[in-house]
């Protein structure tokens, strides 16, 4: 949620205090959800670039 009353800097420090195990599971997630929901021509693009780094 972003906030306009909020400056750059206090919306990084909110975003710091989240702690590193929630962001994680949060990223899980979000993996998951993504391998749920993409078809195998876009899995197939996302293979081709994880391999090209």
């Amino acid at each position: 949620m972003t906030f306009e009353w909020e400056t750059e800097d206090e919306r990084l420090l909110r975003f710091m205090k989240i702690p590193p195990k929630k962001k994680l599971e949060w990223l899980q997630e979000m993996h998951e959800f993504m391998v749920k929901c993409s078809s195998k021509r876009t899995m197939a693009i996302r293979r081709k670039l994880r391999e090209m780094k």
